[in-house]
């Protein structure tokens, strides 16, 4: 305030104007270089726009929402993301309910949610096989010990069950009469159930697989490694939200395809949101979902192929004969991610 008063003393001001005029006016000067930083970045919080997104897994294959999250992709491209946990096949009823925009999970479910007469719609296919394995307490011997006894499922009609119902049937048994099945609420607890003797095993991915097989369950069957294509992990939208908000999901399908560059080329940092999500400190098992999930299964453009759904329905219509006459492209929409690809943006992210 001296150096102030000085400044005014040699410009003659301090015979204009009262000493106390002065000091005021430099008071209202050091509080809104104080305040300015904090205005600014109030404006900036307020330029972006809040969405909220579901992830169903916690597991490596969630990785493309958590990673754009925690990175701050989402808020490079101007959104105030808030990811919710809902696990399985539930995740869509968030989506019809409203309580969110987009939700990574399951394509089967959105399948079977579009054919009860939902708006929902897959806008891509983040893995386009099912990354689970198919494992077992150490006493179930061969195919035939799996007959009549009970497997976890995260939740009915999510891909743990669609899954578990492939990896039997690839066996030569039927899912529907040779086995039991029941809702274990997430991955992770199918394995509690197996460590708790309610159930003799269940799919899984990882990084709850690695934790598995350490405590010495047996992987029957890798189900990522058979020659079958499907909407294992989805990105699921309504078409009121594509209608309506094209160039938000323009802009969250930007920040997706970014996040799963960023993830890739950063392992140390992708191997600790692992951890941060699946509350699992060792690194081992973290590192080992990263190279087998995160480099081997997410795809880097999550484009949606019509084998997959034909795959979806075929599985659906053994349990209901009228998917049989279902036409597969109703149930996706390939416009908002070819914008992208018109765009350019794929192609600056992979140049090559």
């Amino acid at each position: 305030m001296v150096a102030a008063g000085e400044w005014f003393a040699s410009h003659g001001l301090l015979k204009r104007y009262p000493m106390k005029r002065i000091k005021i006016v430099c008071a209202f000067v050091i509080a809104a270089l104080l305040i300015s930083p904090r205005i600014l970045t109030v404006a900036h919080a307020a330029e972006l726009e809040k969405l909220n997104v579901c992830y169903s897994s916690i597991a490596a294959t969630s990785v493309s929402t958590w990673i754009p999250k925690e990175a701050g992709i989402y808020q490079k491209y101007g959104l105030d993301v808030n990811a919710v946990y809902v696990s399985g096949a539930q995740a869509i009823s968030t989506l019809i309910s409203g309580d969110t925009q987009i939700v990574q999970g399951s394509g089967a479910a959105a399948v079977l949610s579009r054919l009860s007469g939902a708006d929902v719609t897959i806008i891509g296919t983040t893995i386009n096989v099912v990354p689970m394995s198919l494992v077992t307490t150490p006493d179930i011997g061969g195919v035939q010990d799996l007959k009549g006894k009970t497997f976890g499922v995260s939740r009915f009609g999510s891909l743990t069950d669609i899954g578990l119902r492939k990896a039997v049937s690839e066996f030569g048994l039927d899912p529907a009469t040779d086995i039991k099945m029941v809702q274990t609420g997430g991955v992770p607890e199918i394995l509690l159930y197996m460590q708790q003797g309610v159930i003799k095993g269940g799919l899984i991915s990882s990084p709850t697989l690695e934790r598995a097989k350490e405590l010495g369950y047996k992987e029957l069957l890798n189900l990522g490694q058979i020659k079958y294509r499907y909407p294992g992990t989805a990105l699921v939208t309504t078409g009121s939200f594509i209608k309506h908000r094209p160039q938000t999901l323009n802009r969250f399908l930007k920040a997706t395809l970014e996040g799963i560059k960023y993830a890739k080329a950063n392992p140390d940092f992708t191997v600790r949101v692992l951890g941060k999500y699946t509350r699992n400190t060792d690194t081992r098992l973290l590192n080992s979902a990263f190279k087998s999930y995160v480099l081997g299964y997410i795809r880097n453009v999550p484009t949606i192929t019509q084998p997959e759904m034909e795959s979806v329905l075929e599985d659906i219509a053994a349990r209901n004969p009228k998917v049989k006459t279902a036409d597969p492209k109703q149930f996706y929409d390939l416009a908002p991610l070819e914008q992208l690809i018109k765009e350019g943006f794929v192609k600056e992210l992979y140049p090559g």
